[in-house]
């Protein structure tokens, strides 16, 4: 009898490096043809991929930054991921050329980020991870403070040192 589950394999169809440590992929289903994923990598680790378990809905885990891409305009979700892609490639470069200050990305992705990064063995990803939990447990609101304390963030500071 045939082994009828199939596993989906992903072709890139566009690739970034950000930086020696950071790339990101637009990968498109070889079976389907219509599903796109985003894959962030951090030294070749998949790390964040979307759409995923984590960030099921592409639209509300990007609400804020899909307001000022104007969705309107584009209604497949393809299309969408292409445009999400194109701003996040841009916010990952930026982020990382002004040392991985979470202003300029979304926290949900810049932790996670950070916390890979720290595995690279770079003693100033531990310290920018460190600094960054600090600060944006100071300076932001409930919503980010909540994230930093359920995802067990808190408990990294002091734990490189």
């Amino acid at each position: 009898m045939k082994d009828e589950t199939e596993k989906d394999t992903f072709n890139i169809i566009k690739s970034n490096e950000i930086n020696e440590y950071i790339t990101i992929t637009c990968e498109i289903c070889g079976n389907s043809k219509k599903d796109i994923k985003i894959v962030v990598y951090i030294k070749k680790n998949p790390l964040i991929t979307i759409p995923s378990s984590s960030y099921p809905n592409v639209e509300n885990f990007f609400q804020d930054l899909t307001v000022s891409l104007n969705l309107s305009e584009v209604t497949e979700k393809n299309n969408i991921l292409k445009k999400i892609y194109q701003t996040l490639l841009e916010n990952l470069i930026i982020w990382s050329e002004n040392n991985y200050t979470t202003k300029y990305i979304d926290y949900k992705i810049a932790f996670p980020l950070l916390k890979e990064l720290c595995k690279v063995g770079e003693t100033k990803f531990q310290i920018i991870f460190q600094q960054e939990i600090l600060k944006e447990y100071a300076t932001s609101g409930p919503q980010t403070k909540e994230f930093l304390n359920s995802e067990g963030y808190l408990k990294l500071i002091g734990n490189f040192f």
